[in-house]
């Protein structure tokens, strides 16, 4: 794998990953990962900034894994990005760019401290 197309990404699992698991025992899925940053508007007001993106996972059946792909997880994800084509409905082909997990970690949620 190539070093200039890995990602680390830290956001909030913002659905319920959707898996699927083979007869050969792997499981695979996807989830939309919300990934945001705060940032200060010309009054100095912070306002929260995100976007979702999806991800792909590759994994055994019954991996640990999954069980952090619910809804509101906070989590840190490791990766590679894979360009694919594809046919569309209009009968072109079409260019993307798939995010795959290769590590997946629950990040706790930081206290806040007030006074």
């Amino acid at each position: 794998m190539a070093t200039n197309n890995n990602f680390t990404v830290t956001g909030i699992v913002a659905v319920d990953a959707q898996v699927k698991n083979n007869e050969n025992g792997s499981a695979w899925g996807t989830f939309p990962l919300s990934i945001g940053r705060t940032v200060k508007d010309k009054d100095g007001n912070e306002k929260r900034i995100s976007a979702l993106q999806n991800i792909e996972v590759s994994t055994k059946v019954g991996s640990p894994k999954l069980e952090l792909l619910k809804k509101g997880t906070i989590i840190k994800v490791e990766g590679f990005f894979e360009p694919r084509t594809y046919v569309g409905k209009d009968e072109k082909e079409h260019f993307a760019l798939s995010w795959k997990a290769t590590a997946i970690e629950k990040i706790e949620k930081k206290e806040t401290q007030e006074g």
